[in-house]
């Protein structure tokens, strides 16, 4: 700050110095003339530090630069901010409103729009297209046994286009579906949206993720190595050959389910009004984006009934409840291998933890989950009381001891020797079988999973998508952000009953 002060006050110096030197003389329209020229001279030569511009950017405040001048900087949106704007806006172009039929965004938005994205639209048609393929593509490649009775001879036929699978899929087909036809393609917002689990979640980032180009996609599994034999010498012409090996593999399913998040506001959402509230509004989206996301992969149970599944074990879950797309970590151990589950019924301990690598070793196959080469590989997640708890331990090495180099996970507290240990809020307490009670009194036991994250993967079908809607007779506004993705869970049998790649302590 200093320096910018004498900067300023050497320039006024100087100019007040070159203009006592101004020939007295000379006319009044020359004196202007010539003083224009050395004030102009002193500023170019100003305009060519790039210490001097450096600061007198900083002191534009934290608006973005293309947004300095608008009335989107004084509120303090970003870039982000009025893509997101401006897409609320288009959705509403030609509703019926209290004054008539929306006009969409503004002249200002419009041109602001304009001039700092690289976003752009697609018509819904040719999403529509581009998923019709992606499903005329896929059905090719599945296996006939995932047919039954008319439809297998019919994809015995390569009639695919006939089968009842098919005609679901195609049903089923809701990335175009939109009131408004077009979708906002590549905008900053959308991207950070898109980010939101990678950046603000704990369990989701560690499970590498792959965009799927079809509503159902097939990973392969390696379910064994094969082996090596020792032999002798082949010494004759006609030696017989060498005994061989195969090597197994497996193939583990992918589907893509949908997940939205439904909001609605009463009144006029008309642009001056909304303005401040959009950082607010894409902060909650990408919060609740990037929780959810880590409770799909942690908490996924796909069981619903009255009883039974890890969420709610003693009631029927809504249907709408998003852990019911698929199964996930927790649920490897605790339903689908039961046997890599453990009862604490006791305090937390060491030896306990310690004890679930031993739970995560397939000897039939010759894979060491529970000892990963990368030990940031194996890593455990627990309830944030839990957490706290474990972080006493003696055995526990905390993150204040870690050094400045340490690379510290989101939720990091501890390591268990050399692997991660984090707290996340999307577990929570349970009762004594590792089940969250539908009375909250009986949720009293704590509980943690280790798993090797190279067991898992995600995959992502459609980006999140945001559409507005208008209700006249309620007088409301309708905001829905979608998007669609899948999980995977690695098992060398086919049955989720192999899975041995994570391991679950209950009861604490």
């Amino acid at each position: 700050m200093s320096d910018d002060k004498l900067t300023l006050e050497a320039l006024g110096t100087e100019v007040r110095q070159r203009m006592d030197a101004v020939d007295k003389s000379i006319a009044d329209r020359t004196s202007d003339e010539k003083l224009t020229e050395l004030v102009r001279g002193l500023v170019d030569d100003l305009s060519k530090d790039p210490e001097f511009v450096r600061k007198l950017r900083f002191g534009q405040g934290p608006a973005e630069r293309q947004l300095v001048g608008t009335k989107y900087a004084r509120w303090g949106l970003s870039v982000a901010d009025v893509e997101f704007l401006y897409d609320l806006q288009s959705g509403l172009r030609g509703m019926p409103t209290s004054k008539g039929i929306h006009p969409g965004p503004s002249d200002e938005l419009t041109r602001t729009f304009e001039a700092i994205t690289e976003a752009r639209y697609l018509p819904m048609q040719q999403v529509r297209d581009m998923d019709r393929k992606a499903i005329d593509d896929l059905f090719p490649r599945i296996p006939l046994s995932e047919f039954h009775g008319k439809d297998r001879d019919l994809a015995r036929q390569g009639k695919f286009e006939l089968t009842g699978a098919y005609e679901r899929a195609i049903r089923a087909m809701d990335t175009a579906e939109s009131g408004y036809g077009q979708q906002l393609i590549g905008a900053q917002y959308v991207g950070e949206l898109w980010e939101a689990p990678r950046k603000l979640g704990r369990v989701f980032p560690l499970i590498e993720s792959f965009e799927m180009t079809d509503p159902t996609a097939y990973l392969p599994v390696e379910v064994d190595i094969p082996e090596m034999l020792f032999v002798s010498e082949s010494t004759l012409n006609n030696s017989s050959n060498y005994p061989t090996v195969k090597t197994g593999s497996q193939r583990v399913q992918v589907d893509a389910k949908k997940f939205v998040i439904h909001q609605m506001w009463s009144g006029e959402m008309q642009e001056d009004s909304i303005i401040p509230f959009v950082p607010f509004l894409r902060r909650q989206a990408a919060l609740s984006v990037a929780h959810y996301s880590d409770s799909l992969v942690t908490n996924g149970d796909t069981t619903n009934a009255a009883t039974g599944n890890i969420n709610l074990d003693d009631a029927d879950p809504a249907d709408t409840k998003h852990y019911l797309a698929f199964d996930g970590i927790r649920h490897a151990s605790l339903v689908d291998n039961t046997g890599n589950a453990v009862d604490a019924a006791a305090s937390l301990t060491y030896a306990g933890l310690h004890g679930l690598r031993g739970k995560m070793i397939d000897t039939a196959r010759l894979v060491d989950w529970g000892h990963p080469i990368d030990p940031e590989d194996l890593v455990y997640i627990a309830d944030p009381e839990t957490a706290d708890r474990a972080a006493l331990l003696d055995e526990l090495i905390t993150v204040d001891k870690y050094g400045s180099q340490a690379t510290v996970l989101n939720g990091e507290i501890a390591r268990i020797g050399r692997n991660p240990f984090v707290s996340t809020i999307a577990m929570s307490k349970t009762e004594a079988d590792g089940k969250v009670s539908t009375t909250p009194a009986n949720n009293t036991k704590g509980q943690v999973t280790a798993f090797n994250r190279r067991g898992f993967k995600v995959g992502w079908r459609r980006r999140v998508q945001v559409e507005t809607e208008r209700l006249p007779g309620s007088d409301q506004w309708r905001v829905v952000y979608s998007m669609r993705l899948g999980m995977g869970r690695f098992t060398p049998t086919g049955a989720a009953a192999g899975i041995e790649s994570t391991a679950t302590l209950y009861n604490i």
